[in-house]
C-alpha cells in the first residue's frame, strides 16, 4: 500500500501534467491572436478593417494580455505584470499592433475599471479587520508618508542643480518643485494591490495591514497633495499668501464625496433587495453614472454658479463599497460576486494601462526616474520598518511591509496631470521623469508584493 509521501508525489505529478495542456492552450491562443492581428495590420488582405477599430483592438488585447499573464503566472510572476507588459509591447510604441488613437478610444474602459476597483477596495475595508490592526495601520500611514515625502523631496533637492530644468530656479522654487516629486512618491496603487490579492486569494495579518494602509492612503494623498500644491503655488508663482479657506474647501469636498458614497451604497443595497439584480451589473452601471455625474456636476457648478466643487468619483465608489460591506448583510456575497467577474476587468485595465505608456516620454526621463525609484523604495523600507517596530508588529510583518507599498498607478498619474495643468512650464519635465518612475514601480511593485505574500504564507492558490 503506497505511503502518504508517495501519494502526495503522485498528486503533484498529476497536477503538473494537467497544467501542461493548459500552458500549451494559452500559447497556441496567443500565437493565433498575434498571427491574425499581424495579418490584419501588416498585409492588405483586410483593408476594410480599420486599425483603430476599438472592438477589434479590445478583443485582441484581452486575448493576448490574458495569455501572457497566464504564462508569466506559471513562472511565479503576477498576472497583472503580464497584462501590463502585453499592452506595452503590442501597443503603439513597440510592435504597433494598434495605434495610440485606438488606445485613446478605449480609455473610458479604464474609468469604468477604476470605479469597479474602487468599489472592491471599499468592500475589502472591513471595520473588524481595521480595529484589529488599528495601531499598525495608523503608524504606517503617518510614518511611511512622512519619511517618503521628506526623503524623496530632500533627495531631489540635493541633486536639483544637476537637473537641467531645475538648475535655473532659485532655492525656494527648487524646494517647491522637490516637494511635488515628494508628494507623488507618497501615492500608492489600490488597484494593483487588490488585483494581486484577488489572484493569490491572500488572507492574513500582512494582507489586511497592507491593503488597509493602501486604501486609506487614497484619501490621505488627496489631502496632502492639496496642501503641497497650495504652498507650491505661492513659492513658484509668488502669488502672495495661502488662502486658508482652500483647506476647508478640500476637506468639505472629501466629506461630501464620502457621504454621497454612503448614500450610494445604501441605494445599491436597496436595488439588490428589491430589483433582484446581480451585484456586478449594478456596480458597473452605477460606476459609470457616478463618474459622469461628478464631472457634469463639477462643470455645471463652475460655469453657472462659479463654485469650484470637485467631487472625486473614486472616493464615492470606495465609500459605497465600504457601506455595503459594513452596513448591510450583503458584504460577503458582494465581494464574492465582484471577485467572480474581476478577471476580464483587471486584464483590460492593466493591458490598456500598459498600452497607454508613452515610451518617448519614458526615454527622456528614465535616468532621473531610476533615482526617484531607488530613493522612494529606500524611504518606504525605512519608514515601514520604523513604523512597524514602534507599533509592536512582529518582525516577519515589519521586515516585509515595504514590498506591499511599491506599486503606483492611476492616482499618481491623475495627480501628475493636475501638476501639468497648474504649472505648465515645470509640469511637463516633472511628468516625463515621474512617468518613468511610476512605470518602473508598476512593473516591479506587483512582483515584490506577490513575493512577500508567498514568503509569509498568506497565499491560498496553487
Amino acid at each position: 500500500m503506497p505511503n502518504l509521501s508517495q501519494l502526495k508525489k503522485n498528486g503533484e505529478i498529476l497536477t503538473n501534467l494537467n497544467q501542461k495542456p493548459e500552458m500549451s492552450h494559452r500559447l497556441i491562443s496567443l500565437f493565433l491572436a498575434l498571427s491574425s492581428m499581424s495579418l490584419i495590420v501588416h498585409t492588405g488582405l483586410f483593408n476594410e478593417v480599420k486599425l483603430v477599430s476599438s472592438t477589434l483592438v479590445l478583443g485582441f488585447l484581452l486575448i493576448a494580455a490574458y495569455c501572457v499573464g497566464y504564462v508569466l503566472s506559471q513562472w511565479g510572476l503576477p498576472r497583472i505584470t503580464g497584462n501590463l507588459l502585453a499592452g506595452l509591447l503590442l501597443g503603439p510604441y513597440f510592435f504597433q499592433y494598434f495605434s495610440a488613437e485606438a488606445v485613446s478610444d478605449l480609455s473610458f474602459l479604464n474609468s469604468l475599471a477604476l470605479a469597479f476597483i474602487a468599489f472592491c477596495a471599499g468592500g475589502e475595508f472591513k471595520i473588524e479587520g481595521v480595529r484589529q490592526h488599528l495601531k499598525s495601520i495608523l503608524f504606517l500611514i503617518s510614518g511611511v508618508t512622512t519619511v517618503v515625502f521628506f526623503g524623496v523631496s530632500l533627495t531631489v533637492l540635493a541633486i536639483s542643480e544637476m537637473i537641467p530644468f531645475m538648475a535655473k530656479y532659485n532655492f525656494l522654487t527648487r524646494m517647491a518643485i522637490s516637494a511635488l516629486f515628494g508628494v507623488i512618491a507618497v501615492a500608492r496603487s489600490p488597484s494593483s494591490a487588490i488585483a494581486i490579492i484577488s489572484e493569490t486569494k491572500a488572507k492574513g495579518d500582512y494582507t489586511n495591514i497592507v491593503l488597509s494602509v493602501t486604501i486609506v492612503m487614497d484619501v490621505v494623498i488627496i489631502i496632502l497633495f492639496g496642501i503641497v500644491i497650495s504652498f507650491c503655488q505661492v513659492l513658484i508663482s509668488n502669488s502672495g499668501s495661502i488662502d486658508p479657506t482652500f483647506f476647508l474647501d478640500l476637506l468639505a469636498e472629501i466629506a461630501i464625496a464620502l457621504f454621497l458614497g454612503f448614500l450610494l451604497g445604501k441605494s445599491i443595497v436597496f436595488l439588490i433587495q428589491n430589483v433582484k439584480m446581480e451585484f456586478p451589473v449594478v456596480i458597473i452601471a452605477v460606476g459609470f453614472i457616478v463618474i459622469k455625474f461628478s464631472h457634469l456636476l463639477g462643470d455645471y457648478l463652475h460655469e453657472v454658479h462659479d463654485i469650484g466643487l470637485h467631487l472625486e468619483p473614486l472616493l464615492m465608489c470606495m465609500s459605497a463599497g465600504f457601506t455595503i460591506q459594513n452596513f448591510s448583510k450583503y458584504g460577503k456575497i458582494f465581494l464574492s460576486k465582484m471577485d467572480g467577474v474581476s478577471l476580464p476587468i483587471y486584464v483590460a485595465f492593466f493591458a490598456i494601462t500598459g498600452a497607454s505608456i508613452n515610451v518617448d516620454i519614458l526615454k527622456s526621463g528614465w535616468m532621473l526616474g531610476l533615482v526617484i525609484v531607488a530613493s522612494r523604495t529606500l524611504m518606504i523600507f525605512i519608514g515601514s520598518n520604523l513604523s512597524g517596530r514602534l507599533a509592536g508588529d512582529s518582525p516577519k510583518i515589519y521586515k516585509n511591509t515595504w514590498m506591499g507599498f511599491i506599486t503606483q498607478a492611476g492616482v499618481s498619474l491623475g495627480l501628475l496631470t493636475e501638476i501639468v495643468r497648474r504649472f505648465p512650464e515645470i509640469g511637463v519635465p516633472i511628468q516625463s521623469i515621474l512617468i518613468a518612475a511610476i512605470t518602473l514601480n508598476q512593473i516591479a511593485g506587483p512582483i515584490a508584493f506577490k513575493f512577500a505574500l508567498k514568503k509569509l504564507g498568506e497565499t491560498n492558490n496553487r
